[in-house]
Parts: structure tokens; sequence; C-alpha cells
């Protein structure tokens, strides 16, 4: 009988493998899809899984279990696989299966910057129509629930943020607060990063924490780490800067008067430009996205050396 469940075992595997050589994916198992773990120098995350030809444009984030992930591509190329959906794949019987683009809201939607809630019961993500483009994209928070039968049909978040032209990343604490780029729509110097508190089942009118006239440029992509108590964004530098960088991630400590530090620059301990960042739910390590539009990741310790 042992013998038995070992060779069906055997076939299965196999069946994987050859499915996934017909994709042209690898087969990819364990934490953070077996890939071996950065130290505090950044490595490019997952080629050929999440790094590929179709860039990055909103980083992967993981559910708080680590099995399941998402992401989204950063190509407008019709010749690319994936055009305005969301990518996901997750752990079955510890093989991670092959990524698919799931579109919440039609084909007729850009879908964008997913992430997920600290109880993996939701998915939280960006999505706008095709047809509204530019800068003010009219970009919306939308979320699906973890349903039995998959994922529910696709919900607004609040209409609080309707007043708002947000952009790029997102991301909410355990509490369920949400930390977003925007900017207030018609109000002169209103764009930075916005901190939202969600009490009794809604969201509280945004409060900027981080403002763009303050960092002399814009700033975007928040990341709040599990814990609280730092928060990653991405910079530009203005023009005429003599920083190195195009784009630089800052981190800011959150104190014991629940105020925030004066932004520190991470660009000379990632020796690289990067943008949206990502803390993975562990707290372990930190991702960003590089110019190249690659995913990279680097483990957490280097904040410690900052801290």
């Amino acid at each position: 009988m042992k013998r038995r469940s070992i060779t069906i075992c055997l076939i299965v595997l196999t069946t994987i493998q050859l499915l996934a050589q017909q994709s042209d994916l690898p087969v990819f198992s364990g934490k953070y899809f077996g890939q071996s773990f950065p130290g505090i120098t950044p490595e490019v995350f997952a080629p050929g899984i999440v790094s590929t030809k179709n860039r990055v444009y909103a980083n992967v984030t993981f559910n708080s279990n680590l099995t399941e992930a998402c992401w989204t591509p950063n190509s407008n190329d019709s010749t690319y696989k994936w055009q305005g959906g969301i990518i996901f794949t997750k752990q079955e019987n510890g093989i991670w299966s092959s990524p698919k683009e799931i579109r919440f809201l039609g084909s007729e939607y850009s879908h964008r910057s997913p992430f997920y809630d600290y109880n993996s019961k939701r998915l939280y993500f960006q999505a706008h129509l095709k047809s509204d483009q530019g800068w003010d994209q009219k970009e919306k928070f939308y979320f699906v629930e973890k349903m039995p039968q998959g994922w529910s049909e696709p919900k607004l978040l609040d209409t609080v943020f309707n007043k708002y032209s947000v952009h790029w990343q997102f991301s909410l604490d355990k509490e369920n607060n949400l930390y977003f780029g925007g900017t207030l729509r018609g109000v002169e110097n209103s764009g930075g990063i916005y901190f939202s508190k969600y009490l009794d089942g809604k969201y509280e009118e945004p409060t900027l924490i981080f403002n763009n006239v303050d960092l002399d440029e814009a700033v975007f992509g928040s990341a709040i780490s599990p814990d609280n108590d730092y928060i990653l964004f991405a910079r530009i530098h203005p023009r005429g800067s003599t920083n190195p960088r195009i784009f630089s991630i800052y981190i800011s400590f959150l104190n014991e008067k629940n105020e925030w530090s004066e932004p520190l620059e991470l660009g000379e301990k990632l020796n690289m430009d990067g943008n949206q960042p990502r803390v993975s739910p562990d707290g372990e390590f930190i991702f960003f996205v590089g110019n190249d539009a690659l995913s990279y990741w680097v483990s957490a310790k280097i904040i410690d050396e900052i801290k």
C-alpha cells in the first residue's frame, strides 16, 4: 500500500512537471517559491516567475501564511500574455500553481496593486476603466473576499476615497488601516502619503502624513510594516538633484508619541534605485521594483542597521 502511494505521488509530480514544461514555466515549491533567501544585498526575486519579460508594475504580495501570491505586470505590449489583470498563484499539494490572470471587474478595467489583509480573507486592489488614462486615472479601491467556491464579486472599498486621486501601491496594517499615495482632488499641495483609520466597519477621512511639498517631490507606494512600527515609501528625486538615483525608497519610524520620524533614504544601503516597496507578512524581507522593472528582495535586517 505504501509503495502504491509513493507511485501515485511520483505520477502526480511528473504530470505537474510536464505541464510546467509545456507552458515554459518552472516547477517551484516551498516558502517564497523555494527561492534562496537574500542577505542585505538586493537580489532579483523569482526570475522566470515574477520577474519576467512582462516586467513588474505592482510588486508581489503574499497572504499571511505565504501560500498565495499575486502581482501586476508592467507591459502594454499586446504580444505579451497578460493584459490588465492581476497575476495569481497558490500552493497546491506543496507545489505552486502556474500563474494565471484574474480580472475581477472584466477586461474593460485595468487591475493594479493587489494586497492581502492579514487574516487572508480579503484581497484588495486598485482598478480603473482603461478609457480613463493619464495621471488622474480615477483609480478606486476594491476588494474581494475568500469564499468556499473561490473569490466573491468585487466591492468598492469605501466612497470616502472617491475624492482622492490615488495611484500606485497602497498597504494595510493588521487593523485594516489604509496607507496610500494620492492627492485630494482640486486642492493645491495636497499630494503625498495618506493614512485612513478603519473604525466600526468604515474608513475615516484620510490624514496626510507625508507631504510632497515637504519632501520636495512626489512620494508614493506606501508599505506599512506588519507591526506598524515603520513605513516605507518611494520618492522621485527633484530635477537638478545631486542624488545619483531617480527613485529612492525612504523609511520612517513610529515613535512612542505615535509620531512619524523624519524620513531617511535607503538608497545608499540598497545601492540602487527602487520604488513600489513591500514588506513580507512575516516581516523578514523587503521587496521593491528596480529601474529595470524587475522585482527585488532584501533581508529586513537592513532596517535593523538603520534603526
